[in-house]
């Protein structure tokens, strides 16, 4: 086995021929070898570096989580019915048909609820996703963003429902809207309940992946929605297929196609042209 010398200093070494022999290290060439940098002290100027921390749960997210999830076992106590009645329109026309015949859903305690319970979670989801996306929490994870988010969520979804008052005004379809609000209710409740789970994930593991499945969830819901909305218009209308899913890919797909594409030009290029 090779030898190699010893750096550290030993006042005394022990030989193998006798125990009793002892001989001297030169503590001169050790300290040559191991400078002491205690007795130089450090050249410089120690400055304290923040922590990274990219944590982006705050206390209101979990009380408005909590209040969505309250906001539903109420809905589901006070009107049994009714709660199973709007989970029951993507069935069929059916459905549809006898829940219109007992009850309107527009103005109603339930739908009305749900529906700013849904509008306060998409908020919620789409800055999480800001903060997620862009590795930025100083910039995104503020109240000031989750009410920006708020109000461009509450404007969309007033826009869809003006236009679908506007274009069954102009083709005089009658109760056509009430169909179609009602297929709006029925997703936006659907929806509600599977993305405040998804929510909660993506706020204790913000990775891009439950961003994503989020996004893939809404994507879902409006083609649900133009499927059922297709359906339910030409029950009621007699206006060609065509004109209808035209209308129905105008007001549901051609805007998330355009979201996401922006969204993802702008995180991976930082621009959206």
């Amino acid at each position: 086995m090779p030898q190699y010398p010893d750096i550290f200093y030993h006042p005394f070494v022990e030989t193998a021929q006798s125990v009793d022999t002892v001989q001297t290290v030169d503590t001169i060439a050790c300290d040559s070898l191991v400078p002491s940098f205690i007795t130089n002290g450090f050249q410089g100027t120690l400055l304290p570096l923040d922590r990274m921390d990219f944590e982006i749960l705050k206390g209101w997210n979990l009380a408005l989580l909590g209040l969505l999830l309250l906001l539903i076992v109420l809905n589901k106590q006070l009107y049994p019915r009714q709660f199973r009645q709007i989970l029951s329109v993507p069935s069929g026309v059916a459905h549809t048909n006898q829940l219109l015949r007992e009850w309107s859903p527009i103005r109603s305690f339930l739908c009305t609820s749900f529906t700013l319970g849904y509008v306060l979670l998409i908020a919620l989801f789409a800055q999480k996703s800001l903060v997620v996306m862009s590795h930025d929490v100083t910039g995104y994870n503020s109240g000031a963003v989750f009410w920006i988010a708020l109000g461009l969520v509450t404007f969309w979804l007033l826009l869809r429902y003006l236009t679908l008052y506007f274009i069954n005004w102009m083709f005089n379809a009658g109760e056509t809207v009430d169909r179609q609000i009602t297929v709006q209710f029925s997703i936006s409740i659907i929806v509600l309940m599977v993305m405040i789970p998804l929510v909660l994930l993506l706020m204790y593991n913000p990775t891009k992946y439950f961003v994503w499945i989020g996004v893939g969830v809404l994507g879902l819901a409006a083609v649900a929605r133009l499927v059922l909305g297709v359906i339910e218009t030409r029950v009621e209308t007699k206006i060609p297929v065509f004109y209808i899913f035209s209308y129905f890919c105008a007001l549901e797909l051609a805007p998330i196609a355009t979201l996401v594409s922006a969204g993802w030009r702008y995180f991976s290029q930082g621009t959206v042209l």
